[in-house]
């Protein structure tokens, strides 16, 4: 059991030493490359309008809301009836269906633009892996990225990727409740995500889409699971640490405050481009490990054969020379 644990201990210190390469030939990929920030920035551009728009829309939102549950209760409803400006009229009438357009936001054009990137992104990322160049132009691999057979399968496999989370949401509401059990939620959620993303660059770079790139991301990250939930995890913080600043000093609300969310939000876009290139590169790892693996398994069984091979043979042999004697 020690001997287990050992092992499990050595390779997860592994898989961290592991990581952090990774994190580092994700950044040499991006920095050393100028055409490609260009690019990326580029593509980027919508994606990066529509998060600021949302983004103050976010904000403006929990502040009303916020207000409404730490205002002062407004008694005079039970004397002299409602009122037209009252908290609750206008959570109704205001916030409501600015919440609601926050999240048709997020559930069509964001996934549209975001998965618009990510193709763009993985395609000229992986030319930059592959052929070591500088990024085909931007008209080139833009029509590249639009055929039906490039588009597609990613656009079927993000649609799997979004709905397979929804009854886990309900399950970390929960779990806030508790502090160790959204830590365990949390680290799940990492895990999946790190499968889901893998599973996108799979229906990109593949023939496979929908959950059959997902079950392939599942196998070829297998046993190395904590690396791609490390990874996933500097990402999510990552966007986290840039949001938070922004929503609780109501930059929304101050002079200049739309400034500092757009430049906020145009690193969290760099931070996407970053995040696609790690997948890419995690998904390359991962495929070579399972290949080093396979190999490594049919040198050894052939090694058994021989083995055994060579020692039927001496029993042959002696069997032959105790026969004659």
């Amino acid at each position: 059991m020690e001997g287990a644990e050992m092992d499990g201990e050595r390779c997860f210190r592994r898989q961290e030493l592991e990581f952090l390469d990774t994190l580092k030939a994700a950044l040499q990929l991006y920095l050393h490359n100028f055409n490609f920030i260009i690019f990326t920035l580029l593509t980027s551009v919508p994606l990066i309008t529509l998060l600021v728009y949302s983004e103050i829309i976010v904000h403006r939102t929990l502040y009303e809301v916020s207000e409404f549950l730490c205002g002062t209760p407004d008694y005079s409803y039970f004397f002299d009836g409602p009122r037209s400006d009252s908290y609750a009229t206008r959570l109704t009438r205001e916030t409501l269906p600015k919440i609601i357009r926050v999240f048709l936001l997020y559930l069509v054009p964001y996934h549209l633009l975001d998965l618009f990137s990510l193709v763009l992104t993985v395609d000229a990322a992986s030319d930059l892996i592959v052929a070591e160049k500088e990024p085909a132009s931007l008209k080139h691999v833009t029509l590249k990225a639009l055929k039906k057979t490039r588009f597609r399968g990613p656009f079927i496999t993000s649609l799997v990727s979004f709905s397979r989370p929804i009854g886990y949401f309900g399950e970390a509401l929960l779990g806030l409740v508790h502090g160790v059990a959204f830590c365990a939620l949390l680290k799940k959620y990492m895990d999946w995500s790190a499968e889901w993303n893998m599973g996108l660059v799979v229906s990109i770079l593949e023939d496979s889409y929908g959950s059959e790139a997902i079950d392939v991301a599942a196998y070829l990250s297998k046993g190395n699971s904590k690396k791609g939930a490390l990874l996933m995890l500097v990402f999510f913080l990552w966007g986290l640490c840039l949001r938070l600043p922004c929503l609780f000093g109501k930059c929304s609300e101050r002079n200049g405050g739309v400034l500092v969310i757009s430049v906020g939000m145009c690193l969290v876009c760099v931070g996407n481009v970053l995040k696609w290139t790690t997948c890419l590169l995690y998904f390359n790892e991962c495929k070579k490990r399972v290949v080093e693996k396979k190999f490594d398994e049919e040198e050894g069984k052939g090694v058994a054969r021989a083995i055994v091979q060579e020692n039927m043979r001496v029993v042959q042999s002696e069997a032959e020379a105790v026969g004659s004697a």
